[in-house]
């Protein structure tokens, strides 16, 4: 339901609507008194189900809630949980004089924002809010900067939704008759994605159940000199390279000319050098390099780093993000990009002056690149100021967000930083 004020608000004030009821007091607090903050909760409305579709549509929209002989067109109905929010929203809004749509800018905030719009259907004028980190400074300049509703997200998020519909509901009762429930009693589904990524899981089994195998030896020696040990590998006989895996294909054949030996070539030849007894280093090379920082955190990559170094599932992380996010520390969570503000990346680097001194400050920002250009709605996970240290904040954190927020700020100072230099031996 939604929270926050529920007494008729004054002549002239704006309504913001949100989608988390966590984000409205912080926001509150940044707007003033002009404002009144409520919450949908997500989602106020969906594709129906099939014992809510109307009996005169039942014929068009069928068990899909989704006439699929007339552009797809979809039903959709407020769900029985959202009354009462829809009504507060409603009551709230007799009294408003400018609604403004705050939820999240990505296709799912924005196919939110529509929702609200087609149900609430106000009669002052509508203006769609967006901001990427909750701090003062954002969230006023987001509500002097509106925009019109983006329909080609709107439309981008209900192609998702009715796809998810039409392959869901058949493909799902296959998984739960074939596989059984899924972990923590929650029900298996197969919908867009998941039907996507069962099918790349069957083609890499199929792969492996056609592979041949193919048998090759090497050998490693244990070396000691001058009190410390290390371990050699035979790379050439006679010049010739020695066979690795990489130099067979998934047929067992080779694909390159390289010597393979036999397990009794390998055995013999490991005798020999361990008759020897000695051996000379014939050359040391060292030379100089250097590594260049990674970039930033999108969503995916600070998933796969949690669970490296912090041993979090994905889903952990982002509900410790999500909250971050909504206490102000942290930018939007859910990005693909890399790109990072110029206010951002000016004070990162005055940071690390500060730090670490100016040796480590590159002459010119670095830069990098995200893979696809179509998905740089947001910026990369950051930080929203890089003043604030961990060590700053951590008693007002608990411990997985105080860990997952070093996470963040260090690879986000890191990324504006030299190069690390190297002595490769």
């Amino acid at each position: 339901m939604a929270q926050g004020k529920t007494a008729k608000t004054e002549s002239g004030k704006k309504l913001v609507i949100v989608e988390s009821p966590t984000k409205m007091t912080s926001i509150q607090g940044y707007l003033g008194d002009g404002y009144e903050v409520l919450s949908s909760v997500g989602h106020i409305r969906d594709l129906a189900s099939k014992k809510d579709i109307p009996a005169e549509k039942k014929a068009a929209y069928g068990k899909y809630s989704i006439d699929v002989d007339n552009g797809f067109d979809p039903f959709y109905v407020v769900s029985e949980r959202k009354t009462k929010t829809v009504a507060d929203l409603k009551r709230a809004l007799k009294s408003a004089d400018e609604v403004l749509l705050a939820t999240d800018e990505d296709r799912e905030g924005e196919a939110i924002a529509w929702h609200l719009l087609e149900v609430l259907s106000p009669k002052v004028p509508v203006k769609r809010m967006v901001f990427h980190e909750i701090t003062k400074d954002a969230i006023r300049k987001a509500a002097e900067n509106t925009r019109e509703l983006d329909l080609a997200l709107v439309d981008a998020q209900e192609t998702r939704r009715v796809l998810d519909r039409l392959y869901g509901w058949d493909v799902s009762p296959v998984l739960w008759r074939k596989v059984g429930s899924g972990t923590q009693g929650q029900a298996l589904s197969a919908g867009r994605v998941q039907s996507a990524a069962t099918r790349l899981v069957v083609d890499r089994e199929r792969e492996r159940m056609a592979f041949v195998s193919a048998s090759y030896w090497d050998i490693e020696a244990l070396a000691t000199a001058s009190g410390s040990s290390f371990t050699t590998r035979l790379a050439r006989i006679d010049g010739a390279p020695l066979a690795r895996g990489g130099d067979f294909d998934d047929r067992g054949t080779l694909t390159k000319a390289v010597v393979v030996l036999t397990e009794a070539d390998a055995r013999a030849l490991a005798i020999a050098v361990e008759g020897v007894g000695e051996a000379s280093v014939m050359s040391v090379d060292a030379k100089p390099g250097t590594r260049s920082p990674r970039a930033p955190f999108t969503t995916s990559t600070l998933q796969q780093e949690a669970g490296r170094k912090l041993s979090m599932s994905a889903k952990h992380t982002m509900s410790v993000a999500q909250r971050l996010y909504e206490k102000g520390y942290i930018t939007y969570m859910r990005t693909d990009s890399v790109r990072v503000s110029d206010d951002a990346i000016n004070e990162v680097r005055e940071q690390i002056g500060e730090l670490h001194g100016p040796d480590y400050v590159p002459d010119a920002p670095n830069a990098y690149k995200t893979k696809n250009s179509a998905q740089d709605a947001h910026e990369a996970i950051r930080p929203t100021s890089a003043a604030l240290h961990p060590d700053r904040i951590k008693h007002l954190l608990s411990q997985d967000q105080s860990r997952v927020y070093e996470l963040i700020w260090k690879r986000f100072v890191a990324s504006q930083m030299k190069p690390q230099v190297l002595s490769i031996t």
